[in-house]
């Protein structure tokens, strides 16, 4: 893999700590090599983070942990090296990878695994607790807001995605207006031509009748006229079919007002209705046209036969019921059952169920309809609301993660100040018993088992040359207000030659 310029102005930037650690931080300097293998640590994490982002991530924790462990008596000082570099890094990880959760997890095991070791090869909490700062604070959080910039770049994507479908829906939309609008002519076509041709099947008629009109002729004429109104019923039924809500009803039309005019008609039709739907409701006309339709139906092929007809509505759904014995024999009439077919189509887009057909000696046509269309939720708009919630579960997750760390840092510094102030305590009675030019061994068993793990307080006087100082807490209490002042004991060739009381 070939470096671009911009991962040679990275590496520049990222390894610009490493090349000024000892200017930054004057404590534990580091040698010209381990400044030269931290730059090469930094250029490798550089070029790993595009197609190897986790592991580029580990190279930069697992600097971050050797760096305590060369320099575990100060270990603030050491972070300093790689702090960009892990940054960088768990940012890089965060955005780029896309198995988050089994990345995450095997993140934590590494900072985990990598924690102990450090605890273990120092034998220092400072140098294990600046690890874990490092590992949550400058590795996990930084992922987590790349994750969430990640989440954030698929949803601006995913919003020019659903832009694209609508406008492809808009030109669908687009095609469809077209359509209706030819419906709408074949429709007005229908009715230009429908009353042509009754005009013509009224003149056939008239010349069927005619006195001088030799009988051939006559039975010629009525096959004309019987051709040209079943010409005009198939016109109506076809057009019906592609009205997409068929011949218009009057508006404010009722089920009363369609059965009295078949009743008007010479039809023997009864009407049970219980309930009421509001009458501008798509569910009342949706209801008016199955009645009509129905009763249509059954005047051609049940002519004669009494009709019932049965509404019930309720808050949620309406139900409607036409049923009409079936004629003792089959009458043949113009039509090829459109009507229903349309009807059933009608019926289905609604969310409704639709059936007609013979029952028990009857026919029956009926249809449940539901109070409101449920329209299906799209892909894209499914799409999108994942994308939405997979951005807001990132950055929660980012945020409760970096207040959760915050909290649990500040806790666990807590503790390890108060066990470090309590396993180290000189008392004074004991400090002062001691005298210059006792031997270590000899004032060993009147120390604490381990000294403090704070750096040298500022002022510190001048220690005797050649000799190495231990610190000891004065007091139990780590929130005592005198927790500052230290006990110091200089040892030179395990002999002590020094001791003061550091305020």
């Amino acid at each position: 893999m070939r470096p671009s310029v911009r991962d040679l102005l990275l590496w520049l930037v990222l390894a610009l700590p490493v090349l000024l650690v000892n200017q930054i931080t004057a404590d534990a300097p580091f040698a010209w090599w381990e400044i030269a293998l931290g730059v090469v640590v930094v250029g490798a994490a550089v070029l790993l983070r595009v197609r190897h982002p986790f592991t580029a991530v580990v190279v930069a924790l697992t600097a971050w942990a050797a760096a305590m462990v060369s320099r575990p008596e100060s270990p603030a000082s050491a972070s300093v090296a790689f702090c960009a570099l892990l940054l960088g890094a768990g940012y890089a990880a965060g955005r780029r990878i896309t198995g988050q959760r089994d990345a995450l997890f095997r993140y934590v095991l590494v900072a985990a695994v990598l924690s102990v070791l450090v605890l273990v090869v120092s034998q220092d909490p400072g140098a294990w607790l600046v690890t874990v700062i490092g590992a949550v604070l400058f590795g996990l959080v930084p992922w987590l807001l790349g994750a969430y910039h990640q989440q954030y770049r698929a949803l601006v994507r995913a919003g020019w995605q659903h832009a694209e479908r609508l406008e492809h829906e808009q030109r669908i939309i687009s095609e469809q207006a077209r359509l209706r609008e030819r419906t709408r002519i074949a429709g007005e076509m229908h009715d230009l031509l429908g009353h042509q041709l009754s005009l013509v099947a009224l003149r056939i008629g008239a010349l069927e009748v005619a006195p001088d009109l030799a009988p051939e002729h006559q039975r010629t004429a009525g096959q004309a006229r019987g051709a040209v109104t079943a010409a005009a019923e198939r016109l109506r039924e076809v057009v019906e079919v592609l009205r997409e809500d068929g011949p218009p009803l009057t508006p404010g039309t009722s089920a009363a007002e369609i059965v009295e005019h078949a009743r008007r008609s010479g039809m023997e039709v009864s009407l049970h209705e219980t309930g009421t739907a509001p009458e501008s409701s798509t569910r009342h006309r949706a209801a008016c046209r199955i009645v009509q339709e129905a009763l249509t139906n059954a005047a051609k092929h049940a002519p004669g036969q009494p009709v019932a007809v049965h509404l019930a509505h309720d808050e949620r759904r309406s139900t409607v019921s036409v049923r009409n014995p079936l004629p003792a024999e089959p009458v043949e009439a113009p039509g090829g059952g459109f009507g229903l077919v349309a009807l059933a189509e009608r019926v289905r887009l609604a969310g409704g169920g639709f059936d007609a057909g013979a029952d028990g000696g009857e026919f029956a046509v009926t249809a449940e309809l539901p109070q409101q269309v449920r329209v299906p939720e799209t892909d894209s708009a499914h799409r999108w609301a994942r994308a939405e919630g997979r951005m807001r579960s990132s950055r929660n997750t980012a945020l409760a993660t970096a207040a959760a760390s915050a909290v649990g840092l500040a806790l666990l510094s807590v503790g390890l100040t108060t066990m470090d102030t309590v396993t180290s305590v000189l008392p004074a009675r004991t400090f002062d018993e001691l005298r210059i030019g006792q031997s270590r061994a000899d004032i060993a068993p009147l120390l604490p088992a381990r000294t403090r793990m704070d750096d040298a307080p500022e002022g510190d006087p001048p220690r005797p040359a050649g000799s190495r100082c231990e610190f000891y807490s004065t007091h139990a209490n780590p929130f005592d207000a005198e927790r500052g002042q230290l006990h110091r004991l200089c040892f030179r060739d395990g002999v002590l030659v020094d001791k003061d009381l550091l305020r």
